[in-house]
């Protein structure tokens, strides 16, 4: 799911099932994302104590070699896809040449993620700090680290600007991570579906590589779902298991059950 409560939809609530590990480091940077947009606008101690610790979550991220490599290849791979539909009369060339030029666009903005500048941020005294006690639970705490407290202490227009300072290094892959998952996600179409018993197998024709499985649900369902597949799978099933109450686990939600299901 792509925030920290469960993405939402216009009529409920949004599930979104990641069929291989690139698709959820590529979710989990969405997730950093969002958080610090939240937390940028904000000077309270409490959102920029949260922004501090998705910089050192992100930076995690930004520094895995494969994360760029990977988004790089894709995009790559879109290109090549959508370059063939030039071919076809019935597709809308006009709309078609956009999305190409998006995707060079954010292309261009990944390749401009300087690895020096990050690195440089790597080893900011108070990043370098905070990453140091952010391995041991519960141990990056204001009153484990003077600086860190002073940091929180200080005023919010120098906490905005750290923030900001942090932030604007790995803006590049930020940027193009957002593009591409709305691309990924523009290719999935939903379609009504109904699960028999609280159990649904949905059979894919392979267009093309698949990345996610998003599950649309009413806001007051009394269940959830669960997706098991992966990437080069012919089929998905889906599982929906009753709200837990209390200390009981879930159960499998046996009755018929409609929703909306989109394959990206």
């Amino acid at each position: 799911m792509n925030d920290s409560f469960g993405p939402h939809s216009s009529t409920g609530i949004l599930y979104e099932f990641p069929l291989r590990d690139a698709t959820r480091l590529l979710l989990r940077l969405e997730v950093l994302d969002q958080q610090l947009k939240h937390a940028r606008g904000y000077s309270g101690r409490e959102r920029n104590r949260i922004a501090a610790h998705a910089v050192l979550s992100a930076l995690d991220l930004v520094f895995r070699e494969d994360l760029r490599a990977q988004l790089l290849q894709q995009i790559y791979y879109l290109q090549r896809n959508y370059e063939v539909l030039r071919a076809h009369e019935d597709i809308h060339q006009e709309g078609l040449q956009a999305t190409l030029a998006e995707l060079e666009e954010f292309r261009d903005e990944l390749t401009q993620l300087k690895a020096n500048e990050v690195r440089t941020l790597r080893f900011d005294p108070l990043i370098s700090a905070l990453r140091q006690r952010d391995s041991v639970t519960d141990a990056a705490m204001a009153v484990d680290l003077p600086m860190y407290q002073w940091w929180l202490s200080s005023g919010p227009d120098r906490r905005r600007e750290d923030i900001q300072r942090w932030t604007e290094t790995f803006r590049p892959l930020m940027d193009a991570n957002r593009r591409f998952l709305a691309l990924l996600r523009q290719r999935g179409e939903y379609r009504d579906c109904s699960a028999s018993s609280g159990g649904f197998t949905a059979s894919i024709t392979r267009g093309h590589e698949l990345w996610m499985v998003r599950v649309s649900m009413p806001p007051d369902a009394p269940c959830f779902p669960q997706v098991s597949g992966a990437s080069d799978s012919s089929k998905i099933h889906v599982r929906f298991f009753k709200t837990p109450s209390g200390k009981d686990a879930s159960e499998p939600y046996r009755a018929d059950f409609s929703f909306r299901l989109a394959v990206c």
